[in-house]
């Protein structure tokens, strides 16, 4: 598998290396085509001249029998070798002593003998030379009669390009390798922080989230360090409330069960004959079955929200008659804790929603009420309707409160303020789910110390 690293290194290299060669080709071929095009623009000019001269002063001599004497003419005027041509592109005079005679049969030269004039580059046969040559028509009374050729080496030229080529190739590979130490500097300071926080990341998968990983740099890099971290410490954090969870539930399972077992060992002797103990003890068994049957009623409802199982059975509510029935279901339990259990309910109008799962919900919330108040308190419940849009109940105590750094929280599962008040932590967090699924909100506000509002927002259909 290749590293980011290794991956980011070679794509550099490759976009530095063709940048480099491309911008060197490019470099070179301007250099070449600049002398080169010098080259030629000066052999046009001398071949132009020299033609122009002899076609005005030397045109009343056959071109055969002057040849040399124009030869020996023109070759004062430049460094290039000098050619006179004949019409069958034989030699007639040359300036280095070519022989007399031989062929020329090239582009240039055929061009001059169809009255152009035109250059042409390539290797000289008769010295092996890379060369450049203009040729220039000689004309008779607008007849072509032979070919003014001037030649020129382009080793010289050729030597100064290479020359150019390889000090811009060594700059090129200095670049390229200058280039490349940035580069590997840069994906260091990409890769090494990756690299910390993949090993970061290993090491929580094995359950070290005490762990953090560091934020050297505000980039994507930094930010998935943050969630990094903040994900263990929200693992953490759930990893407590669970362990609390089990805490709690299982001192909520001991309870009850030790009640039970308590009293039936007792009721199980035989001197024990007072019968009036023995229906207390009867109904505390009963009271505290019924207390883990619904215990145990609530976990499954965990699990079934948990699960997306949970389904509404939906039917037409007086929400007015159900709250006034489970007020009078509670006011005995708020007389015995010294509670004033107070309503203000409205009539509203009938919705649609699972009668048994709103009961559920109104239970839990005003049974929370009653745990959190202290003796000498007082609970109210009212209703209000909201733009006839909403149904709005709200169940107020004048208990210990909630504090804010646990408001935002109480609502999740698991959670509890305060583990050593009673409870398992996952009523609130099921009413919630309840009154999502039916479309509508539930709002906890609460000042520590003074007291909660619980609202319920109900759609009416």
């Amino acid at each position: 598998m290749k590293s980011i690293k290794s991956r980011l290194l070679g794509s550099h290299f490759v976009v530095i290396f063709l940048t480099v060669i491309i911008l060197e080709l490019i470099l070179l071929v301007s250099i070449k085509n600049y002398y080169y095009k010098g080259i030629e623009e000066i052999l046009y000019k001398q071949v132009k001249i020299s033609s122009n001269f002899y076609s005005k002063y030397l045109a009343n001599k056959p071109l055969d029998t002057a040849a040399d004497d124009l030869i020996e003419s023109f070759s004062y005027s430049t460094n290039a070798e000098v050619q006179i041509i004949d019409k069958n592109k034989g030699i007639l005079s040359d300036s280095i002593g070519v022989v007399p005679g031989t062929k020329i049969d090239s582009f240039d030269v055929n061009s001059a003998l169809k009255g152009s004039t035109s250059s042409w580059k390539g290797n000289q046969p008769y010295t092996n030379e890379v060369v450049m040559a203009v040729s220039a028509p000689l004309k008779i009374n607008g007849n072509v009669v032979g070919v003014l050729r001037f030649i020129t080496s382009l080793e010289t030229v050729n030597l100064l390009l290479k020359k150019i080529l390889i000090i811009s190739s060594l700059i090129g590979i200095l670049v390229v390798l200058s280039i490349t130490i940035v580069s590997i500097i840069i994906s260091n300071t990409i890769t090494k922080p990756l690299n910390q926080v993949t090993d970061v990341a290993k090491q929580m998968a094995q359950g070290e989230f005490s762990l953090r990983a560091e934020k050297k740099y505000d980039d994507e890099v930094g930010s998935m360090a943050d969630t990094l971290n903040y994900m263990a410490q929200e693992i953490v954090k759930n990893e407590k409330i669970k362990n609390e969870f089990i805490s709690s539930i299982s001192h909520e399972l001991r309870t009850p069960l030790t009640s039970i077992k308590g009293w039936a060992l007792t009721l199980k002797l035989k001197e024990f004959t007072d019968t009036i103990k023995r229906d207390e003890g009867l109904d505390i068994i009963i009271e505290e079955s019924e207390r883990l049957s619904c215990l145990v009623e609530e976990l499954l409802d965990f699990s079934r929200f948990e699960a997306g199982k949970v389904i509404l059975n939906i039917e037409v509510v007086n929400i007015k008659e159900l709250l006034l029935n489970i007020l009078k279901q509670m006011q005995p339990r708020a007389e015995r804790n010294g509670i004033k259990l107070k309503h203000n309910i409205i009539e509203l109008p009938f919705i649609k929603a699972d009668k048994n799962r709103l009961k559920q919900v109104f239970i839990n919330v005003i049974d929370n009420a009653l745990k959190f108040t202290d003796e000498g308190g007082s609970i109210n419940v009212y209703t209000s309707i909201q733009e006839e849009n909403f149904v709005l109940i709200y169940i107020v105590d004048t208990g210990c409160g909630i504090k804010n750094e646990d408001l935002s929280n109480i609502k999740k599962k698991f959670y509890k303020g305060d583990i050593k008040k009673p409870g398992n932590g996952i009523g609130l967090a099921i009413c919630d789910e309840i009154i999502e699924l039916h479309g509508g909100k539930l709002y906890i506000e609460s000042s520590f110390g003074v007291g909660t509002t619980v609202k319920i927002a109900m759609k009416i259909e």
